[in-house]
This record gives structure tokens, sequence and C-alpha cells, in this order.
């Protein structure tokens, strides 16, 4: 919020959301995307996550793209919403750099399992969160 107690907006007329709000929204959203480099090409894939503290954690197959892709490297993973009749919406953003899970066996409980589930998905992947941010689109006032 400004000073004024009203809610803060970026430069093109967007709400943004505070980080623990964005937080929020992460957790709440059954499928995000996550972004990174692969052979030097932007690549895009969707997963279903989970967020455990500041963290956004998904399954993968080891040895796949995603796994081999992911290992200490930048990355990013966006969630969204959006109400084409109210014309509404938001989307958040982290960046961080993504490693295998540091503790598996407590992510189990979680019991998250990828939605094509056709071969199991035996290594948790981490977003360490090095940023988030999100923003929201203001219903018009007309």
């Amino acid at each position: 919020m400004d000073s004024t107690g009203g809610t803060s907006l970026d430069h093109q007329g967007l709400e943004v959301i505070p980080p623990e709000e964005c937080w929020q929204l992460l957790a709440d959203a059954p499928v995000g995307r996550v972004a990174f480099n692969e052979a030097g090409e932007p690549t895009v894939l969707p997963v279903n996550h989970a967020v455990v503290g500041h963290r956004v954690v998904f399954r993968t197959l080891r040895g796949s793209l995603l796994h081999e892709a992911l290992m200490a490297e930048p990355v990013a993973f966006q969630v969204d919403s959006f109400d084409p009749i109210e014309r509404t919406g938001w989307s958040v953003l982290v960046r961080g750099v993504a490693d295998l899970a540091e503790d598996p066996q407590q992510l189990e409980d979680l019991e998250l399992h990828p939605w094509a589930d056709s071969v199991e998905r035996e290594d948790w992947v981490q977003i360490r969160a090095e940023e988030i941010s999100g923003r929201r689109i203001v219903p018009s006032r007309s």
C-alpha cells in the first residue's frame, strides 16, 4: 500500500501484489510453468507443484530433459489466473535456481503426483526463490 492507504500500482497501472500474497497465490494454483534454457533455446513446460517455505517443488523423472536442464541453473516459474468476463486477473513470477530437493522424504507427505502419471517421477526438484513478484489487473472503473 502507498502512504495514502491505497494500492501500489506499477508504471502500467497494474496493482503490485505484496510478496506474501504472491506466495499464497502460488500455493493455491494447481499448475505452473517452469521456464529454462535448453541447449541455448528458451523452453517452458507446465508442472503441478507445491510451495514449501519459499521454495517451489515438483516431481520429475531422472534423466529427463527437465531434470537435466534444471540442475543448478537459473529458472523462472510462473502462475496466473484470468477472468475473461470480468477482465481481471493476476500473474506471479518467481526467479531462482533449481536443483534436487534436499529433503525428498519430507516432501512425500505432500502427496503431489504428476498428472501425466504413465511414468513414475522419483526425483523432487526445488526452485529456491531469489525474487518473487506479482501483478494484478485492476478492474476498470468505467
